[in-house]
């Protein structure tokens, strides 16, 4: 029995996840055309592509985190 007021799970992933994939691939698949038809140091090309992509999500993705903490202490403020 759940408990009331107990957070749920959302088995169904939200838009922003889906957008983060999207940008996920299409980085992948630049630095896969940088890597194909990058000429001269082809690999580096590739991965420092993919590595400023991951880079942009992580820094994204820690952003939200920050959102939801700030927004989860200024509840806790409200209710006292």
């Amino acid at each position: 029995m759940k408990e009331p007021g107990a957070p749920t799970a959302n088995p169904k992933p939200s838009l922003t996840t889906w957008i983060m994939l999207a940008v996920l691939a299409w980085g992948g698949l630049l630095a896969l055309g940088s890597y194909l038809f990058g000429g001269n140091h082809a690999v580096e090309r590739a991965a420092i592509v993919l590595s400023a992509t991951v880079a942009f999500l992580l820094l994204w993705v820690w952003a939200l985190l920050m959102r939801k903490r700030r927004l989860a202490r200024e509840g806790e403020t409200k209710r006292a």
